[in-house]
């Protein structure tokens, strides 16, 4: 199944003192998926592991290159896709005006969308990891499985 990753996900994959990380290790260690997000994950993630960072005693570079090595083209555990901005946004807004969610929540999930209608193979399952219980419920109702 390939299944999209949410940031709220990835960032807690790397943050392994906090609330959702063992969740976040489940996910992205199950070798039965492929793992893709959106172009914007990069920027949230990079910004929730500074914070963190700064909050504790953690190394955010040593966070930011654990992150841009699970990202990259190469070793990557997660391939980022870039789609279309303008059908992406159009999707997004549709789906904040009909559910009232927040707009990045929006944004992934129209990203998802775009880039699983391309991906998938007919009948196959299209996935969506979320640590947000607004955002699973509108990926329910648009058909996605919640990992």
């Amino acid at each position: 199944m390939i299944v999209y990753v949410e940031s709220s996900i990835l960032s807690r994959f790397y943050l392994t003192d906090e609330l959702g990380h063992e969740r976040a290790l489940a996910v992205l260690r199950n070798t039965e998926h492929q793992f893709i997000t959106g172009s914007w994950t990069r920027i949230e993630v990079s910004g929730a592991l500074v914070r963190a960072a700064r909050r504790g005693e953690r190394n955010s570079q040593s966070l930011l290159d654990a992150l841009d090595t699970d990202l990259s083209e190469t070793e990557g555990i997660v391939s980022v896709i870039d789609a279309e901005q303008t059908e992406i946004e159009r999707i997004a807004l549709e789906l904040v005006r009909s559910f009232g969610i927040r707009s990045m929540d929006a944004w992934h999930l129209a990203c998802a969308r775009l880039a699983l209608d391309e991906l998938h193979e007919p009948g196959e399952e299209c996935g969506f990891a979320t640590r947000d219980e607004e955002q699973a419920a509108v990926a329910k109702e648009m058909g996605f499985t919640i990992v």
